[in-house]
């Protein structure tokens, strides 16, 4: 785990009955490879739902989000009560099953304002200690009562005594505040009917504006329904022991790695924190001004001039914040919280500093399938162009701007280390070197590179499973090909099914028509082969920049000193991964590294010199003074 990536987002879980939240925040730990996370409302471990996970910098909106309204069903035991209040306390008391009628009756006192005493067995301090480890050493506890509200207490089913079961059951809708009990909600509705009762179990379905439905790992719970509530309450009365050990290792960290679907699932549904889901948490959302930028890191005093208001919420709506505004960046990424104090000055809650100066990533392919892909992009979702871009041309540049056209995606280009033709016999060398194309990459402002090895295992991958990949990997939501695009084993998945693919897994494929010069479309082969006739005018329209080969690592060994000159020949042996041109002399730029002072006074950067190639060896006419070795890059010039 990378305790210094801490992505920042919002993360839904569906918690399981039988662990408890805090094994719940090692799942979605382990899965987001951070261990800042906070979570908005435990449940306890016999209960399930939605649990609302914040990470990295978002977690100082813990208190906001606590603060929001909870939904909540339960099935609740009536006629038989535990000294926890749920299924997993000991039986302390039986009572008479109360009707339908009964509990209908009694359910409209348990609404609005209520003083509500929490149960013994909670979370709750008294005198600096938690109530329920003092009641577990056998010492009285007082629980003192508190005010919570509940907007509404629904029954939605009930079922009456058996001679097979003495206990009457309802299914309640509950949705009430922050702070409240339903154990304590059900043994005071018992006591009002005259009996006792216990929660047999519990689900949260919303937390404010989220919803169970849209959680992590939700399909992995059933129907709630009193069927399933008496279920759990026996496993929990028959399985106590074993569940009460289970717990105490979750708290010891002993736990079991999460299936990898389960991780597939969690990573899937982070999301970050844009302006429409700080609206929809009752945020006003409000852009800083580019020309406020440095005043707002540095502290200076805020004013209103220094935002633009952006968008949120209607006043009427009923999780709007009146006395926060959340503030984003000119790049939409979130900037912090300012707070609105009642003489309508504006103050500082939190900064979220901008991410440093962005930098291309590259992954491997292998990194990919690892799931170390970021979450953020995960959940911004990615636009991508596949191909060997053996030397990225006027072609491949219509293929990257319309990457870079995605709004709102992430960028990013999958390239082959080496390319197909490089498995050939007569392969002469690609028309550049893979760190000169992820150089172009960067350039162009693409945001990550997946270099992948063509092994034999990826060779035989059909080309639908490639592309399903990309979908659950990179979350793909738009492809970028030419119209002659193959891939997958034996080229089996051309640009039709392609098409159909698209339509039926919901991304966008974009086609890009050839690009043409002198008649004839733009190719690396193409390419290839102007460079080996030297036909570097050609060579430089087609990829719209100079040919350029690649020095970097290259072991310069002065051959001779030109005569009357304080220039020296030096050689090298070519690379086999970059195509060469025939045997000549060329007149070159040599582009060379920022140089130290004391090795090359001259400090140049770029050199018209010349090039000469002989026999799979280039030898450079350089100053003799450390020149040779800053030399990065060797441009070829056309000939006038």
């Amino acid at each position: 785990m990378n305790k210094k990536y801490s992505p920042s987002g919002v993360m839904l879980y569906a918690k399981t009955p039988g662990i408890t939240s805090f094994s719940s925040l090692w799942s979605i730990k382990h899965a987001l490879g951070t261990d800042k996370v906070g979570h908005t409302g435990t449940l306890d471990s016999f209960a399930e739902g939605l649990l609302v996970v914040l990470s990295g910098s978002l977690t100082h909106l813990v208190p906001h989000i606590t603060g929001f309204t909870k939904t909540y069903r339960a099935v609740v035991c009536f006629g038989r009560g535990t000294d926890t209040l749920d299924p997993g306390g000991a039986v302390t008391a039986t009572g008479r099953a109360p009707s339908k009628e009964e509990i209908e009756t009694v359910l409209p006192s348990f609404t609005g304002a209520l003083l509500q005493t929490p149960p013994v067995y909670s979370a709750v301090h008294v005198g600096g200690k938690r109530a329920s480890d003092m009641a577990r050493t056998g010492k009285a506890v007082t629980m003192e009562s508190r005010q919570v509200f509940v907007y509404s207490n629904t029954m939605l089913d009930y079922r009456a005594a058996s001679d097979s079961d003495p206990c009457s059951y309802a299914l309640l809708e509950i949705v009430c505040s922050k702070g409240t009990y339903i154990r304590a909600l059900a043994r005071d509705i018992a006591q009002a009917c005259g009996t006792c009762a216990h929660l047999s179990a519990l689900r949260r379905t919303s937390v404010g504006p989220f919803k169970l439905e849209d959680a992590a790992c939700v399909s992995m719970l059933g129907e709630f329904t009193i069927d399933s509530g008496i279920k759990n309450d026996m496993r929990f009365q028959k399985e106590r022991d074993r569940l009460s050990e289970k717990i105490a290792a979750d708290k010891k960290k002993n736990r079991v790695t999460d299936p990898q679907e389960v991780v597939d699932d969690i990573r899937s549904h982070f999301r970050t924190f844009t302006p429409e889901l700080a609206s929809l948490c009752g945020f006003r959302c409000d852009t800083l001004k580019e020309e406020f930028l440095r005043s707002y890191l540095n502290g200076r005093p805020l004013s209103s001039r220094m935002f633009t208001k952006d968008q949120g919420p209607e006043k009427d709506y009923i999780f709007y914040n009146p006395d926060e505004i959340s503030v984003f960046y000119p790049d939409r990424s979130f900037a912090g919280i300012i707070k609105i104090n009642e003489d309508y000055r504006l103050s500082y809650g939190f900064v979220v500093p901008p991410e440093k100066e962005k930098k291309i990533s590259v992954f491997s392919w292998d990194d990919v399938s690892g799931r170390a892909f970021p979450v953020e992009w995960l959940a911004k979702g990615t636009s991508v162009s596949v191909g060997s871009f053996d030397g990225f041309h006027s072609g491949h540049a219509k293929l990257v701007d319309g990457v870079l056209a995605g709004s709102g995606l992430v960028s990013g280009i999958l390239m082959f280390r080496k390319s197909f033709r490089s498995f050939d016999s007569d392969y002469q060398g690609d028309v550049s070197t893979l760190r000169q194309r992820i150089d172009y990459c960067a350039q162009k402002g693409v945001d990550f590179v997946v270099v992948i090895d063509f092994s034999d295992e990826f060779s035989r991958m059909e080309g639908s499973v490639f592309v399903r990949k990309l979908l659950s990997l990179l979350n793909m939501k738009r492809l970028v090909e030419g119209k002659d695009f193959r891939c997958g084993y034996k080229g089996s998945l051309d640009m039709e099914s392609l098409c159909k693919m698209s339509v039926e897994s919901g991304f966008e494929l974009v086609c890009v028509d050839d690009v043409d010069f002198n008649g004839e479309r733009v190719s690396s082969s193409r390419i290839r082969d102007s460079v080996k006739k030297a036909c570097f005018a050609d060579v430089q329209k087609m990829l719209l920049r100079p040919f350029s080969y690649d020095c970097s690592g290259f072991d310069w060994k002065i051959s001779k000193k030109k005569s009357s000159s304080d220039f020296s020949w030096f050689e090298t042996e070519s690379s086999s991964e970059q195509v060469l041109p025939s045997d000549g002399d060329y007149n070159v730029v040599a582009v060379l590294s920022d140089g130290s002072s004391e090795k090359d006074p001259s400090g140049l950067n770029t050199l018209h010199t010349v090039c000469s190639v002989s026999g799979g060896r280039i030898s450079l006419l350089l100053p003799a003074a450390g020149t040779s070795e800053r030399v990065r890059t060797v441009n070829f010039i056309p000939a006038v």
